[in-house]
Parts: C-alpha cells; sequence; structure tokens
C-alpha cells in the first residue's frame, strides 16, 4: 500500500468517523441536561395528553432520544429513537476500526522495513 493511499484513506476514515460521530455526541450532550424534556411534536402518540408533557432519556440501543409520554390513564407511552442515529453510531465504529486496522498495518510495515534495513 503506497504512502500517498494511505494518507488519503486515513484522512477519509477520519471524516467519517466525525461527520458520522458528531450527532450521536449531540443527543447524548443534549439527553444529558438537567430537566430535559423532549419537544412536544408530531412525534408524540395520538393518546399522549400534551399537557401533562413529555420526559427524555438518551437510548443506547437504538442508539438516540427516547421520549416517555403519559396518556389520559396513566399509561407512559415511549416513543424509541429512529434507526438512523443508530447507523451513524455504526459507521463512526466501523470508521475507527478502520483507523485502528490501518496505524497497526502502518506500524508492521514500518517495523518490516526498519529490519530490512538493518540486516543489510
Amino acid at each position: 500500500m503506497s504512502r500517498s493511499f494511505q494518507t488519503g484513506l486515513t484522512a477519509i476514515l477520519i471524516l467519517v468517523a466525525l461527520l458520522c460521530g458528531v450527532p450521536v455526541a449531540a443527543a447524548a450532550y443534549e439527553a444529558r441536561a438537567p430537566g430535559y424534556q423532549c419537544a412536544i411534536s408530531q412525534q408524540a402518540p395520538a393518546e399522549a395528553v400534551l399537557e401533562r408533557g413529555a420526559t427524555g432519556t438518551f437510548s443506547v440501543w437504538p442508539v438516540g432520544l427516547e421520549c416517555r409520554y403519559l396518556s389520559e390513564d396513566g399509561t407512559e407511552l415511549i416513543v424509541s429513537p429512529g434507526w438512523f442515529i443508530s447507523g451513524l453510531a455504526i459507521g463512526s465504529l466501523t470508521a475507527l476500526l478502520g483507523l485502528f486496522v490501518l496505524t497497526a498495518l502502518a506500524m508492521v510495515q514500518s517495523a518490516q522495513l526498519r529490519s530490512r534495513t538493518v540486516n543489510r
């Protein structure tokens, strides 16, 4: 693998990791705010009593913000996050894994080159 190809691939993988990781980090940051409440939006179930408000937490799987509403009879209605953020999280982790493999490969190649130079 040529040096310029490795450099280009490294830059692409870093860019993908950042672009995919930022929305996931933003959702986690937003959910950790004290007293976070979900925005009352069109995602609210029809039977939810919007006057009672909604609470939100960060869901690990699927990744994202999970909103909890209350119905007339007091039952809790949960709206799970979509799979888009989960896909971004998987993409970010895959890019980070690719960076790890690329770094390990570059270190092995460098060590092999040094050992060939020393043995001559």
